[in-house]
């Protein structure tokens, strides 16, 4: 309550605030952060763990932690929220130097995530099995109890509207008695900061940890036509795939723009396509699509603008 908002409350705003304390550097955070430093407010974002995030790897938060210094974001990571100021309306903090300070704010926006609200629900009279706080599902989106179906945010992670979306028209083709299941390969994520950053399947780490041997194509967006007339350099598409046969496992961009690549990058995954078929495939000229051509062609050893 009063100075302390979330983002539903951020959105609900009627006037802008001078000084915003972004409590959380993840994408919501982020994103909330530099659209309110783009409208003019003196943003400061506060972060526990030591990088922006940490859902991503620091190649592709690099482009996004120098826009947001360009934008004149103070970022404190390693950071710790204490409380509000002895004269209320700021916040203290414990820096990663372990020394005290604070933060004068109008607003704090809190971000560090949501909790489901499955308490509230009376999911104890309905006996449901449960995940955590999370209720329990199955491949056609059926909970432990027939004929009692959940779908989105309270079945857990990835908490994504799109997900939730794809889930209840699933799940009424199901109770209209067609046959469906999920059966996804990927599903996209995006962070909506400036420059984005998109993510479908495996990262190389998580490929690696899975146990295969990969091989990796990068693509700068500085040797991209269509990046360059929107002065948008910044950033690149990498592919990640199977190094024995080429299976395309994941794709990850930074870049402005290139959430419009995430259908792009989904259908590549579902379809099970190889690093030869998107090399293969003709991209339109000029187009960000065509660093995604090109970097299925590096990762083939022979890219055509790097």
């Amino acid at each position: 309550g009063g100075n302390v908002i979330s983002s539903t409350g951020a959105l609900a705003l009627t006037e802008l605030p001078k000084r915003l304390v972004v409590v959380g550097g993840g994408y919501i955070g982020l994103e909330l952060g530099t659209a309110f430093a783009k409208l003019g407010a003196k943003v400061t974002v506060v972060e526990a763990q030591d990088k922006i995030l940490p859902l991503y790897d620091a190649e592709l938060t690099t482009p996004v932690a120098k826009s947001l210094s360009a934008l004149g974001i103070e970022v404190l990571t390693g950071a710790k929220a204490l409380g509000p100021t002895a004269k209320g309306g700021g916040l203290r903090i414990e820096t990663a130097d372990g020394k005290e300070r604070e933060l004068q704010a109008d607003k704090i926006l809190v971000t560090v995530g949501r909790a489901p609200a499955t308490s509230r629900l009376g999911l104890d009279e309905l006996v449901l099995d449960m995940d955590g706080r999370f209720i329990r599902i199955g491949e056609r989106c059926e909970t432990s109890m027939r004929g009692i179906y959940a779908i989105g945010d309270v079945t857990g992670e990835p908490m994504l509207a799109h997900r939730a979306m794809a889930q209840g028209e699933m799940v009424a083709e199901i109770v209209a008695g067609e046959p469906r299941i999920w059966d996804k390969a990927c599903i996209p994520a995006i962070c909506f900061t400036d420059p984005e950053i998109v993510s479908a399947g495996l990262s190389p780490t998580e490929a690696k940890a899975a146990g295969f041997a990969v091989k990796l194509g990068q693509f700068p967006f500085q040797a991209n036509g269509r990046a360059m007339t929107r002065h948008g350099e910044a950033g690149f598409v990498r592919v990640v795939a199977r190094a024995d046969n080429h299976l395309v496992l994941g794709i990850q961009a930074v870049g402005q723009g290139v959430s419009e690549l995430s259908a792009a990058f989904g259908l590549a995954i579902e379809m099970g396509a190889r690093l030869e078929d998107i090399a293969g495939t003709i991209h339109a000229h000029p187009t960000l699509g065509e660093a995604f051509q090109e970097s299925a062609l590096k990762a083939l050893g022979h890219a055509l603008h790097i």
